[in-house]
């Protein structure tokens, strides 16, 4: 959707959803070529399963092309690349440019079935796109390692990604201990001087062992994770006796701000990321964040706030904590405005726009 309302100014945009009913529940969804308000007109192809999409997709996408012409055909996804094929046939002179988010799939999982298999069918045909943009420099190199010169001597551009200025943002005045703890109490988190915060999902890469192993190290603060409370973060919990740790499986947005304001420290110990939003939310929000010095993170937040060497040094977490409950402040607030303005929607905008003015050029040659 960032996407989205980076371009529909600029272009007469169409969105494609390719839908299925374990992501969306609801086939009754608003008319096909419905425009939205925004200026983009949405289409729709359902299909029972992801996989059984792989073939039925493909018809009703060629004959949509086929209407709309369009001269660019944008994919937010390598997880796409197999119809990027049936893209080139469709429309031959139209672009076809690729969204490469992370590698992580292919890159975590080497000895996983699934994953070579949605890697050979799926994502391997993305390399036929004309032109790749990237959420990160370290996503493009790691992408240009994985998918080789087919990928990286094609044209290409960073454009990174944006938060919602308009709700990630500090309240207009500071918030008190006494406010935080009483936004504590009111969540059932009682009796505790602090509170961390990690949002994230459970995989691998997350590290979130590292985080429990923090909550271990100071049984005084309470540490929320926002995310999935799987049966392998269970048996931590119970095998460490984490009595300071409490999970809330989702927020809505305005939720999660409130968190973020009333957290005193975000906590991101991931060994790979291919952006990091919520550390980037958070000090939006007012809150310091401490992250491992690593992928991404290191790349958009070296000098705005501390990193950790190495990421899963728990104590060196726990250290930061201690700084920052002690009251001082560890972020570089002129770093840190500069990142968010980076970050910005007007900033995305201009750099998915100016790439895609490139690319026009380039054709009309």
């Amino acid at each position: 959707m960032n996407l989205l309302t980076a371009v529909c100014n600029k272009f007469d945009a169409h969105v494609l959803w390719l839908k299925t009913p374990k992501f969306f529940s609801d086939e009754k969804s608003a008319e096909e070529n419905a425009a939205d308000s925004r200026g983009f007109t949405s289409h729709e192809i359902w299909a029972k399963s992801l996989y059984s999409g792989f073939f039925s997709f493909r018809a009703p996408f060629k004959k949509l092309l086929r209407r709309l012409s369009p001269d660019m055909i944008f994919f937010i996804r390598p997880e796409l690349g197999f119809l990027v094929p049936v893209a080139a046939k469709a429309c031959p002179s139209a672009k076809t440019v690729m969204f490469v988010h992370d590698t992580f799939a292919e890159t975590l999982y080497p000895h996983s079935v699934k994953f070579k298999l949605l890697n050979l069918f799926y994502i391997r045909p993305t390399v036929k796109a004309d032109s790749f943009v990237y959420n990160s420099n370290w996503t493009r190199g790691e992408a240009a390692k994985f998918f080789g010169p087919q990928m990286s001597e094609k044209p290409g551009a960073v454009i990174g990604c944006p938060i919602d200025s308009g709700l990630f943002k500090k309240p207009e005045t500071p918030v008190t201990a006494e406010a935080k703890a009483q936004f504590r109490r009111k969540r059932g988190i009682r009796n505790f001087y602090g509170m961390c915060l990690n949002v994230s999902l459970d995989e691998p890469r997350k590290n979130i062992d590292t985080y429990f192993e923090m909550a271990r190290l100071r049984p005084d603060v309470a540490f929320v994770r926002v995310g999935k409370f799987s049966e392998r973060l269970k048996a931590i919990v119970n095998e460490k006796k984490l009595y300071n740790v409490f999970h809330f499986r989702e927020f809505d947005a305005r939720e999660l701000v409130e968190f973020y304001r009333h957290a005193d420290l975000m906590v991101y110990p991931s060994f790979l990321e291919g952006f990091g939003l919520p550390p980037i939310e958070s000090i939006a929000c007012g809150t310091p964040a401490v992250c491992a010095k690593a992928s991404a993170v290191r790349e958009n937040l070296e000098g705005v706030c501390p990193l950790v060497e190495k990421p899963d040094d728990a104590p060196a977490y726990a250290a930061v904590l201690d700084r920052v409950l002690a009251g001082e402040n560890v972020i570089d607030e002129t770093a840190a405005q500069e990142l968010l303005s980076r970050c910005s929607m007007e900033s995305f905008a201009s750099r998915v726009v100016g790439f895609l003015d490139r690319i026009g050029q380039e054709k009309s040659r």
